[in-house]
């Protein structure tokens, strides 16, 4: 669903609201929702990441393409 928004570029009040909604509703559905990672947990992801760090995309960036 998410896809197809986004594809269509063809966004209302309503259908943002709904897709606000639904990913609040998705992260609190979460049961690891506020939990934290060991520091054992985290080196291990970064060493299976190889160390690099995800590029940030600012939102006025994605407000720019997407609306």
């Amino acid at each position: 669903m998410t896809k197809t928004l986004l594809q269509k570029k063809n966004f209302n009040q309503v259908s943002l609201r709904h897709l606000v909604v639904r990913a609040v509703q998705e992260i609190l559905s979460d049961p690891d929702f506020g939990l934290s990672l060991s520091e054992r947990a985290k080196q291990r992801l970064r060493q299976a990441s190889g160390g690099k760090t995800a590029k940030a995309i600012p939102f006025s960036e994605i407000k720019k393409k997407y609306f």
